[in-house]
């Protein structure tokens, strides 16, 4: 029998519920679930459904809270033998809301084996097992709708590979989210919807949302079954650990879609052990350089870059994706300077193309676009300076920031890490000093107030958003 244009809504509207919702749940198949609102609700038209929303015949139970509404059912609860009954049933207020409802039921201990199935009717044969339905020929009748009307079809997206890729694309899409125009509300919006929130708290738009940001890349993509979902870097630790893809190593080499967490606090002596305060996305990795696309950092997702088994570096989380072929970068497979040849001869294209082609293949764009910028103009690049002079120089702002920064001085002919770590000497007194230290100074009044704390903080190399986030807590 064809379906009514009535019935074919009814299945993409409920379809489209599942499939925004199934993955924050741990749900990797679609179909049997859109069957069973079918079976469950008579094709939405049920008055438990028309009226209260309830397509899958939800009773309360002892732990709901929410409206609800007392009817006659029928359960079967010897073969064959039909007993009708009065239950209260969960009444809610939209399809969308039924549907979430529906996953937030299946969250009891016993449905708890219903996550990574993708056969529909293994998936029916177990929810049935674990007590959802009494009917003897429940998983029969359910799978039968699966068939008849092609709802596999609606599985192709529940079991589509997990890739490193989708995780990099999507990290690249929120670079310049940020808290001053509220873009950052965004990704905090899709951490809240996974439910129960974890240690049952809803993250706030002023709280740290470094975890945030990588949780949400999970959920937004479905990968919450390999990646851990927590607004705390700590129990992102624990929860990796657990799921035995946490690597307690500084000096790991990782690979593009791992997740990177620093201590601030880290002494730079062995290997850090200390409590992680800040988390980011691994985008590339190229020889010694990593780039890292980072939620939470000065209040923006913004790229960072570090050094293999550099100072900060707590461990990394380590995903099991499926293979996608963006495993570790070519690691020094070619030099900045061949590069930039590359790039004059055309094969990298021009401007934003460039730059994303040159990143997504792990190499530092603001390096070679130096190099190209010396080879265009003739300069040899030889250093008129010295160190010193062009410290006090970075630190009266000539210089700009980050890349900028970086990109002007390797122009120039400068050794960054150097000038850099002059820069720290400079305004610090030391070339490495913990955020502990430096909130402490703070407070001492030493790095100034305002935008000019910020200014001389950021041109000294350190994390302004962590070092006042420091200070607060030696204040309170």
């Amino acid at each position: 029998m064809a379906l009514t244009e009535k019935q074919k809504k009814f299945i993409q509207d409920i379809a489209g519920f599942v499939q925004k919702y199934a993955g924050a749940y741990g749900i990797k198949v679609h179909s049997p679930i859109i069957a069973q609102a079918i079976l469950e609700s008579g094709w939405g038209e049920s008055r438990l459904a028309a009226e209260y929303h309830n397509y899958f015949g939800l009773k309360c139970g002892s732990k709901w809270t929410g409206r609800s509404v007392n009817m006659t059912t029928k359960e079967e609860y010897q073969p064959g033998t039909l007993t009708t009954i009065k239950d209260n049933f969960r009444a809610y207020d939209s399809m969308e809301e039924g549907v979430r409802g529906y996953f937030e039921f299946i969250q009891l201990a016993r449905y708890q084996n219903l996550r990574g199935i993708t056969d529909p009717k293994q998936y029916l044969q177990t929810i049935k097992d674990d007590g959802y339905a009494t009917s003897s020929t429940y998983v029969e009748n359910t799978y039968r709708l699966v068939t008849q009307y092609g709802l596999t079809e609606y599985d192709k997206e529940a079991v589509a590979m997990k890739t490193r890729s989708a995780v990099v694309a999507l990290a690249q899409s929120w670079i310049g989210k940020n808290e001053a125009d509220g873009s950052h509300k965004t990704i905090i919006d899709i951490y809240n919807t996974y439910l129960p929130h974890p240690r049952g708290y809803a993250l706030k738009y002023t709280d740290a949302w470094c975890a945030g940001t990588v949780s949400a890349l999970a959920i937004k993509l479905g990968y919450t079954d390999i990646i851990p979902v927590e607004c705390s870097c700590n129990k992102m630790i624990e929860l990796a650990v657990s799921m035995g893809i946490w690597q307690e190593n500084d000096a790991y080499v990782p690979s593009p879609a791992d997740f990177v967490i620093y201590d601030w606090d880290d002494s730079g002596k062995g290997d850090n052990t200390g409590y992680p305060d800040h988390i980011g996305t691994v985008e590339s990795v190229n020889g010694n350089t990593i780039i890292v696309i980072e939620g939470n950092y000065s209040n923006s997702v913004k790229r960072r870059s570090l050094k293999v088994n550099g100072r900060y570096i707590r461990g990394y989380i380590t995903p099991k994706y499926d293979a996608d072929g963006t495993q570790k970068n070519p690691a020094g497979s070619k030099t900045v300077s061949e590069l930039a040849k590359e790039v004059l001869a055309g094969k990298w294209g021009n401007g934003d193309d460039r730059k994303t082609a040159l990143q997504n293949a792990g190499y530092d764009y603001a390096a070679v676009q130096a190099e190209v910028n010396r080879l265009v103009s003739g300069n040899t690049a030889t250093p008129t300076k010295s160190v010193a002079e062009v410290a006090k120089e970075v630190i009266a702002g000539k210089w700009g920031n980050g890349d900028t920064r970086k990109s002007k001085l390797q122009a120039a002919g400068y050794d960054y890490d150097a000038v850099q770590k002059e820069v720290n000497k400079q305004l610090s007194g030391s070339a490495g000093k913990s955020v502990t230290e430096i909130a402490k100074e703070v407070i001492a009044g030493k790095w100034g107030n305002g935008a000019d704390r910020k200014k001389k903080l950021t041109a000294a190399g350190y994390d302004y958003t962590a070092v006042q986030k420091k200070v607060n807590e030696l204040l309170k």
